[in-house]
């Protein structure tokens, strides 16, 4: 690989990263309020159930980034999420 190809590459990668993590403030900064899964992905803009719950909403609950309003229920129909970024 040329070092212009490995420099556009990591670009790349970091653009990748960084709009990921707009999406993910925005996501923080939409949950102040507690918000169910069907608001949160299309605020977001995203029509996969599958894909929203896999690579964006189970992760941020895996990290601690988002809270259950119901943690004993985590499949309820009126489960909410919420961040307590201040």
């Amino acid at each position: 690989m040329r070092a212009s190809d490995q420099a556009s590459d990591q670009a790349s990668d970091q653009a990748s990263d960084q709009v990921e993590n707009n999406k993910i403030n925005e996501i923080l900064e939409f949950c102040k309020t507690p918000r169910s899964r069907s608001e949160i992905q299309d605020y977001i803009g995203i029509k996969s159930r599958r894909y929203f719950r896999e690579k964006i909403l189970n992760p941020l609950i895996k990290g601690g980034l988002l809270k259950l309003t119901i943690p004993d229920k985590p499949t309820s129909p009126k489960q909410k999420y919420y961040s307590n970024r201040k």
